[in-house]
C-alpha cells in the first residue's frame, strides 16, 4: 500500500489538493487572457447592495402576509436566486411568481418609448437571456421555489397572482410598468407593498418613473422613491 493513500481521508485531501492547484493555474493563465474576467468575481445584479437590502426589508415586513411574492421582469435571475434565498432564510413559505417575455421588450412597448422622445437602442437590451437560461441560474442555485411565466405582461392574466403580499416591477418602459401597476393595485393583499425599479429622473428608463407617478396620482397615493429609483407603494386597503 502506498503510504498516503490508506483511507478515505487521504484521498479526499490529494482531491482538494489537485483541485486546488488546477484552479490556480487556470487563473494564473488566465489573467494574462482577455477572457479573464470570466474567471474572477462580477457583481451581477443591477441592484446596488443598498437596494437589495431594500428588498429584503420589504420581503421581511409583509412576511405575516399569505400572498405570493410577484417578481415583473426577472432578466437572468440573479436577483431572483438573491431574494429566493433570502426568504428561506427568513422561513416565508410564500410562493414566488416570476413573469418576463424571455426575449427584451416588445415591439408596442418600444414604439411608446419613441413616441416619450427616447432613442435608447431598446431593441437590442436583454436579448441574450432566456427562460431555459434563468431555470439553469435557478438549478445551479438550488433555488425550486419560483414559478416561471414567460408572457408580455401587457398579455398576462395577472388572476393567476391571487392577491400578491410583495411585488417588484422591474420592466424599465412606460407601456408594462404602467399595465403592471394598474393590474396589481387592486389585487394587493392589503399591507403588500410594490417596488417600481428605474424611478429615476432623465434617463433612458424613465418612463418606469412616469408610469409611476402616472398611477399614484390616479389612485391618492403620495410617491415615495428610495434609494435613488425604487418608487414604492404601500396598499393599506382595497383601492
Amino acid at each position: 500500500m502506498v503510504s498516503g493513500f490508506g483511507n478515505d481521508g487521504s484521498m479526499r485531501h490529494l482531491a482538494l489538493r489537485l483541485q486546488s492547484g488546477m484552479a490556480r493555474a487556470i487563473k494564473k493563465i488566465g489573467y494574462h487572457t482577455p477572457g479573464q474576467r470570466l474567471l474572477f468575481h462580477q457583481y451581477d445584479y443591477m441592484f446596488s447592495p443598498g437596494q437589495l437590502g431594500f428588498l429584503c426589508e420589504c420581503l421581511l415586513g409583509t412576511n405575516e402576509l399569505s400572498g405570493p411574492v410577484v417578481e415583473i421582469g426577472c432578466a437572468g435571475g440573479s436577483t431572483t436566486v438573491y431574494l429566493n434565498k433570502y426568504l428561506d432564510e427568513i422561513g416565508s413559505s410564500r410562493r414566488y411568481i416570476c413573469v418576463d417575455t424571455f426575449s427584451g421588450f416588445t415591439s408596442a412597448d418600444i414604439d411608446v418609448e419613441r413616441e416619450r422622445g427616447k432613442i435608447a437602442p431598446y431593441e437590442l437590451v436583454f436579448k441574450a437571456y432566456s427562460k431555459p437560461y434563468m431555470l439553469r441560474t435557478l438549478q445551479n442555485n438550488g433555488v425550486t421555489r419560483p414559478e416561471v411565466y414567460e408572457a408580455d405582461v401587457n398579455d398576462f392574466d395577472f388572476a393567476l397572482l391571487g392577491r400578491p403580499s410583495m411585488c417588484l416591477v422591474d420592466v424599465d418602459l412606460f407601456r408594462p410598468v404602467k399595465h403592471s401597476l394598474e393590474s396589481l393595485l387592486p389585487r394587493m393583499a392589503p399591507g403588500g407593498l410594490i417596488v417600481v425599479d428605474d424611478c429615476e429622473p432623465d434617463s433612458d428608463y424613465d418612463g418606469a418613473l412616469q408610469a409611476y407617478l402616472e398611477s399614484t396620482t390616479a389612485h391618492g397615493i403620495e410617491p415615495d422613491v428610495r434609494h435613488g429609483k425604487l418608487g414604492v407603494i404601500e396598499v393599506s386597503g382595497a383601492l
